[in-house]
């Protein structure tokens, strides 16, 4: 074996020590270190989970509490707009017992009060639905009635006659309409069909 051979093979040696020991397991002392150390994180996350998960919950409470307030005192501002139309009544109600007052006087006290209801109502969306002299439209009208008319001016299927008014607010029908439906003579019947119903 050449003093070459032998040198080469030393130098093999200390590669393979230096790796075994780059390589050697940690000891019990790092170990431990880690250990400690990762604890310490999962301790951090665990807290900050527990903080989250709390302030969600209350999140949630806070919300619903909101939301049930709302719910409860949704109707405020109409009813607001509603009390003086309460306070007119009233004093409408006083005079009709009133000797002193007539019942033309009593009479125009109740018309303006309706006026006056009507107006707070088209303040909040609530429009009236057009009934006499429109087509039926099953949408917004209920025909509880059909009848036929001898006259040529009226077209059927055009609502002759208003029962009970229908209500909207802004697009959406509260209450049809319930309405009388001119028909043609040879398709009148006793009964609406279910289509001039509309809603029940």
């Amino acid at each position: 074996m050449t003093d070459e051979t032998e040198c080469s093979r030393a130098t093999e040696a200390e590669e393979e020590t230096e790796e075994a020991t780059k390589k050697a397991p940690p000891s019990q002392a790092e170990l431990e270190k880690r250990i400690e150390k990762l604890e310490g994180e999962v301790a951090e996350y665990e807290d900050r989970y527990l903080r989250a998960a709390a302030e969600l919950r209350n999140y949630r409470k806070r919300v619903a509490d909101q939301r049930a307030q709302q719910l409860q005192y949704a109707h405020e501002q109409l009813v607001t707009a509603l009390l003086p139309v309460l306070d007119h009544m009233e004093l409408a109600l006083e005079s009709a017992h009133n000797e002193d007052e007539s019942p033309e006087e009593v009479l125009a006290g109740v018309q303006m009060i309706y006026r006056q209801l009507q107006e707070v109502l088209g303040q909040f969306g609530v429009k009236r639905v057009e009934a006499v002299g429109e087509q039926f439209d099953s949408g917004i009208h209920e025909a509880v009635e059909r009848r036929t008319v001898d006259d040529g001016a009226v077209a059927s299927g055009e609502i002759i006659e208003e029962f009970r008014p229908g209500y909207k607010i802004h697009d959406r029908v509260v209450r049809p309409a319930q309405v009388c439906v001119c028909v043609k003579q040879e398709v009148a019947g006793d009964e609406p069909t279910d289509e001039e119903r509309g809603h029940n």
